[in-house]
């Protein structure tokens, strides 16, 4: 192998595990009835998009850890599992945390391996990831990249080697504000110190991980438990920089819409929306567009869909498989999952629409609203920002909801 030669290496990290077993209770009420590793981005399940990364970087064995509504994404993954040239294995397990979900994994595995979440949408260089892992020799390696806060993020402090020397998950400012001061002393510190990296939710680790895991029961969770007890154990972890990557965490409604917009943006190359690319547009087959509707990119349309006169859709518009948008309707900045209809004059503006919801004519949908699977809004309905629709509900036009989505 190539990369072995040039690094004299003798060891290539192959094996994979993908932690898909999250409730993804923020992304509500989209994951009421779809597990979140199947949430489309550029009308691709999330975790496709994932598997696609790791094919890319050359790993051959792929671990899938599910959990809730683990059967539906077991079901997806033998599907399409030909499709990738890879061993996908989905154990029955019920894990109770992302590092138990690993340890009950652990037959599967026989080599150093990389851990992935399922629910982030990244071009990370996996490979670099594992080379910078097997050079360093360390127990465990964390892909790192630099936010604007740490609040929602394990927080890594690193020295000028890249080894960790501290690891906070989710911060309050309080906590980065005691870590800052307790290493004010030091006359050098590390140039990267003060820094806000933030874990990825990507690592590779040395196969002697899982006897610290069987030792050790109650380490459950990889932030809060196991990179702790590793730092306290002065085991060796290091921090490998991801700079100029992308990396989105899909939990929250606003994150999973910028994250759509980005993949269709050409954001997240070699990663890409489903269809085939023409002047800013990813068009799947038998896509019926009215000569007098408006197109402006970028928009990703997939198979069967029907826009009829008049419509305006774009920019930053993903629409599914099998969707209607009869004529004059509105769409700007927003997604609609498979088998959906539009009925005449109605605006869709910030708004994420599960599977089969059906809206009514002159409705205004606005202000990131989220619509659940099956849910129907009547004609002329108004609903305005923050309004979360429940599977299955419907809208009358006299029926306001406004729900606050955390």
């Amino acid at each position: 192998n190539l990369i072995q030669i040039y690094y004299g290496l003798n060891v290539m990290v192959s094996t994979a595990v993908i932690l898909a077993g999250g409730k993804g209770t923020r992304l509500r009420p989209i994951t009421l009835t779809m597990p979140k590793p199947l949430a489309p981005i550029g009308n691709i399940p999330i975790i496709a998009h994932i598997l696609n990364l790791m094919k890319i970087h050359n790993f051959k064995k792929i671990i899938v850890a599910v959990n809730y509504l683990g059967d539906i994404i077991r079901q997806y993954l033998s599907e399409i599992s030909e499709n990738y040239g890879v061993e996908i294995i989905v154990p029955k397990i019920r894990p109770l945390d992302t590092a138990d979900a690993v340890r009950k994994c652990s037959r599967y595995i026989d080599s150093d391996f990389l851990v992935a979440m399922g629910d982030v949408l990244t071009n990370i260089n996996l490979r670099d990831l594992a080379i910078f892992h097997e050079k360093k020799g360390g127990i465990a390696s964390i892909a790192l990249i630099e936010v604007e806060s740490l609040i929602e993020y394990g927080a890594v402090f690193i020295d000028d080697n890249n080894r960790v020397i501290h690891f906070v998950e989710k911060p309050r400012s309080v906590e980065l504000y005691l870590v800052n001061l307790a290493y004010s002393h030091i006359s050098k510190p590390p140039s990267r110190f003060y820094s806000n990296l933030a874990n990825t939710g990507f690592y590779v680790f040395n196969l002697k991980i899982l006897d610290i895991l069987d030792d050790n029961p109650y380490l459950m969770d990889w932030g809060r438990h196991v990179f702790p007890h590793l730092l306290e154990s002065n085991y060796k972890m290091f921090g490998w920089i991801a700079d100029q990557s992308y990396w989105r965490d899909i939990g929250r409604p606003a994150n999973y819409l910028k994250a759509n917009i980005d993949l269709i943006s050409r954001k997240v190359l070699p990663l890409k929306p489903y269809g085939v690319s023409r002047s800013g547009l990813w068009i799947g087959n038998e896509v019926e567009i009215s000569s007098g509707a408006t197109i402006i990119p970028p928009v990703a349309l997939g198979n069967n869909v029907i826009i009829k006169e008049n419509c305006k859709v774009g920019p930053y518009v993903v629409l599914g498989h099998n969707i209607v948008l009869e004529k004059d309707v509105v769409i700007k900045r927003s997604i609609v999952m498979d088998n959906s209809y539009i009925s005449e004059k109605s605006t869709l503006i910030n708004s994420i629409l599960a599977k089969n919801v059906n809206i009514g004519s002159y409705a205004k949908i606005r202000g990131l609203t989220v619509i659940g699977e099956g849910a129907r809004v009547e004609s002329r309905s108004f609903l305005p920002e923050g309004t979360m629709v429940k599977p299955g509900e419907i809208i009358k036009e006299t029926k306001i909801i406004k729900v606050k989505i955390e």
